[in-house]
């Protein structure tokens, strides 16, 4: 009897669960990506970068204060109660940084801490089908050798990780050239082969931000069209 109302007791008891205090740092550049990447934009040189505290366990995050740190400084100015974001844009050329945030409690005690190293890379251009019936073929980048099934084909270059908000921004200018020496301007090109010809070609793009000098790439690739 008496082990039976131990065990009775022992069931009887409360059950606490402890919630771990922790604060994720995720970050993203303010940077261009096309429909359904499936990565994160990334932060190139001369663009800004956008960074968010996420904490866990810690109650209201708009109550929290957060000490946010870039390089070893305390950011002062962007530090305080419900600051749980920061916006960061560097000089022309762009250097690795290390950010750093706390979650302080009213008395200054550290309760969480996240950090966080970015190294800038150089913004990329991809080339894309544009194909009447199914629209942008983001499946399948252009590059390396590319063989021509149709008469007509449109081209569209995407500036990944340019300080833009969409591909057709006027703040990009574009050029492409073929090896014929035709060239073109705009964002989208369309070649039509020639009635009974065969041969190949190479097609070189470049994208120029008009007003951020280092953001400048280009792309080259060949197509092959007729019966080789």
């Amino acid at each position: 009897m008496r082990k039976l109302l131990f065990l009775t007791i022992l069931f009887l008891l409360p059950i606490f669960f402890i919630h771990a205090q922790e604060v994720d740092l995720l970050w993203q550049g303010d940077t261009y990506v096309s429909p359904f990447y499936q990565g994160r934009a990334l932060w190139s040189n001369q663009s800004a970068i956008t960074l968010a505290a996420i904490p866990r366990g810690l109650g209201n995050p708009a109550g929290l204060i957060y000490k946010w740190t870039r390089n070893g400084t305390v950011l002062g100015n962007i530090s305080g109660i419900g600051k749980n974001s920061l916006s960061f844009s560097d000089s022309i050329i762009s250097r690795p940084q290390t950010f750093k945030v706390d979650i302080l409690s009213n008395d200054e005690k550290v309760l969480a801490t996240a950090s966080t190293f970015i190294v800038p890379i150089s913004p990329t251009l991809l080339i894309y089908e544009n194909n009447p019936l199914y629209g942008f073929m983001f499946h399948r980048e252009i590059n390396g050798v590319r063989k021509l099934q149709d008469q007509e084909i449109t081209y569209t270059a995407f500036p990944f990780f340019y300080s833009v908000f969409n591909h057709t921004d006027n703040s990009i200018n574009y050029e492409w050239r073929t090896n014929t020496g035709e060239t073109e301007s705009t964002n989208s090109v369309t070649y039509r082969i020639p009635d009974n010809t065969s041969g190949t070609s190479q097609i070189q793009v470049r994208a120029v931000s008009v007003d951020k000098i280092l953001q400048d790439s280009n792309k080259s690739f060949l197509v092959e069209f007729g019966n080789q």
